[in-house]
């Protein structure tokens, strides 16, 4: 019962010179649009905020982390005095609403987030490796500890479990523990549970591939055309990418680079991901679960119709995409174009450098429409210590939120560029961050941390208005057109690319499933395949890119990139109906995100008035994104 809340948990363009200039300004018009009499004054721009993570919110140093295990230690045994009494709703509740047991899964979440954020500022830190094993080490030993919680509860009848589940006292836990009344629900015996408990961290194929791919995987050299010489780092092929600077064949080399970097390690990557898989597939079948799939869906109570309908709805919508694709090909005036070629700007608007607290009030302006309500909570948020902004030699890539429990704020990871476009992941992970802080206020431990199926709806819905904002507001047809570009390659990323990654993965794991292997050239071909499926004619695809799907990390977390295409679907939904529905439906929301994980994702979203399970809803989002298409073309004069 209790090891499932212990887990780990993406008008005018102001410029730095003249934001707080115009801030008034901005925010004089966001209130014209949402209604609201409030006047923007200079207190609403935040300053001097915070850059570095500070661990000792949940820490204070190593000593304390010790001691801390060593109390969970201390408590574990107490555990034991609850067996034979989980027959009554009355016994339940003790045991649901213990002090010594909440103290346990509160440092248990605190531990949780602290190795996580020590690996994530060095994975090969000494004490980073020491506090993720000692936390492994208790967490083990509290897991077997409470192994027979589970079975004795389902040794009962289903009539008498469906009794005292009804009974009022636990009412507040019912969605927690809904799986007791599910006659469909599989349950281990002790035995069974102590024996899954062991080999759970007997491999960790994730945390190798982070390290080797992360860290120790030779990067080349290479000679930018001004005759320098650099290494070929996630930045600098960023960089390259992005860059109007540079022609398409110089792209073209480093795209082949970075290709050719994993290519000799390709068996190795396929070795790493298959041995992850089977322990997948092996749990699912010791839950007695047909697929990895079926496992993974109804560890998220999703329903399997989810799945393939979100699968389906990409495939469907792929033909206005190439004409997207066309469009860019034609702007760029290119005679062949590649996928390195799809971050190249297409309008004469140039970026701007900014500092981290421009993008962040930048940001804020463009999510201003969800009310005060969400801006108090963006605020209580961003302006503590527990924001890491700039990337170091050996910060992870990329950016996170995570809160797990309700001991502290949210932490998030960015990794600041000091550019006008990283608003956007700002506005994304502190969609994610109020998310949880929201859910941490407003609901009981159990049900007070979302899943990531119903929290990429909140961080990408923050992208959507936050992109809706600037396209709207922009000063010059240069500007429009960059801003519809990055919206509706907010899309492409979350929904297309993602779609795409699902079907690699769901490839991978009925290959294992029916009893084959992973090779390496096989799961080249395949990747070939969908590149070619899901790029169309406009995009040529080259056989090197074959070993690209090498340094994907999420395919280390079961069936875990779909709910990135979900998520943007639904959250253009709810952004639609915003602007239908005004206040209301932005009441409906922050329902919505005050309430955890209450319920399961369909009957939250349906909080929020979205339908996971009707045409309606997939069909509003295939309109904006045509609408985005085609108002792209039109101002672009490709047509």
């Amino acid at each position: 019962m209790w090891e499932e809340k212990i887990h780990r948990m993406n008008v005018k363009c102001v410029s730095a010179g003249n934001l707080y200039d115009d801030i008034e300004g901005l925010c004089g018009e966001q209130n014209k649009k949402s209604g609201s009499d409030d006047k923007c004054t200079q207190d609403d721009v935040l300053s001097d905020l915070p850059t570095k993570w500070d661990l000792t919110d949940l820490f204070a140093d190593e000593d304390a982390f010790e001691a801390d295990m060593k109390r969970v230690e201390e408590l574990i045994p107490g555990i034991e005095s609850y067996r034979g009494t989980l027959n009554s709703a009355e016994g339940i509740q003790k045991l649901l609403e213990d002090p010594d047991c909440l103290e346990i899964n509160a440092i248990m979440n605190k531990a949780a987030m602290y190795t996580e954020f020590l690996n994530s500022l060095d994975s090969t830190n000494a004490w980073a490796g020491k506090a993720n094993a000692r936390y492994n080490e208790v967490l083990q030993k509290y897991m077997l500890a409470e192994a027979f919680e589970d079975p004795e509860i389902m040794e009962m009848p289903l009539e008498k479990r469906r009794e005292i589940f009804s009974d009022e006292r636990l009412a507040p836990y019912a969605y927690f523990m809904r799986n007791y009344t599910d006659p469909d629900y599989t349950v281990l015996s002790e035995e069974e549970k102590r024996v899954a408990t062991l080999m759970e961290n007997a491999q960790n194929n994730e945390n190798t591939h982070d390290i080797f791919d992360y860290v120790e995987l030779p990067h080349p050299s290479f000679t930018y055309p001004d005759g320098t010489e650099a290494v070929l780092t996630d930045a600098e092929f960023a960089k390259i990418m992005e860059s109007s600077e540079y022609d398409h064949e110089f792209r073209k080399e480093i795209y082949g680079l970075r290709n050719a970097m994993r290519q000799p390690y390709a068996n190795t990557y396929a070795s790493l991901l298959e041995g992850k898989m089977r322990g997948v597939w092996a749990d699912a079948q010791i839950h007695n679960y047909d697929s990895s799939l079926e496992a993974a869906l109804a560890a998220s109570d999703v329903e399997p119709e989810i799945y393939d309908r979100i699968i389906k709805f990409t495939h469907d919508i792929l033909p206005k995409i190439y004409e997207y694709y066309e469009a860019r090909k034609e702007i760029l005036g290119l005679d062949e174009m590649m996928i390195c070629d799809l971050n190249q700007p297409v309008s004469g608007y140039s970026t701007k450098e900014i500092s981290y607290e421009d993008a962040v009030n930048i940001g804020r302006k463009g999510i201003s429409v969800w009310g005060d309500e969400y801006l108090d909570v963006f605020d209580k948020i961003i302006t503590k210590p527990h924001i890491d902004v700039y990337p170091t030699d050996t910060k992870s890539v990329g950016a996170y939120e995570s809160l797990t429990g309700n001991q502290t704020t949210p932490y998030v990871l960015f990794n600041f560029d000091d550019s006008e476009s990283y608003t956007s992941p700002i506005v994304h992970e502190m969609g994610h961050a109020v998310y949880s802080e929201l859910s941490a206020e407003n609901q009981n431990v159990y049900n007070n941390t979302p899943t990531i199926f119903t929290h990429e709806v909140a961080s990408t819905a923050n992208e959507i208005m936050f992109h809706n904002y600037m396209i709207e507001n922009s000063a010059t047809k240069e500007e429009k057109i960059f801003w519809l570009d990055k919206e509706i390659n907010l899309f492409l990323d979350a929904l297309i690319r993602q779609c795409m990654n699902s079907e690699f993965e769901d490839y991978c794991y009925k290959t294992i499933e029916n009893g084959g292997s992973l090779n390496a050239d096989d799961m080249a071909d395949k990747w070939l395949e969908l590149e070619y499926l899901y790029y169309g004619d406009a995009i040529t695809v080259y056989d090197d890119s074959g070993i690209d799907w090498a340094r994907i990390p999420h395919f280390y977390n079961d069936y875990y990139v779909y709910q990135y295409a979900t998520s943007i679907t639904y959250a253009a939904s709810v952004c639609n109906k915003v602007d239908e529905k005004g206040q209301e439906e932005i009441d409906a929301y922050l329902e919505f995100l005050k309430a955890g994980n209450s319920a399961s994702p369909s009957e939250l979203l349906r909080i929020a008035d979205v339908d996971p399970l009707a045409d309606e809803t997939y069909e509003e989002a295939g309109e904006l994104i045509s609408e985005l298409i085609d108002e792209f073309i039109e101002t672009a004069g490709t047509q």
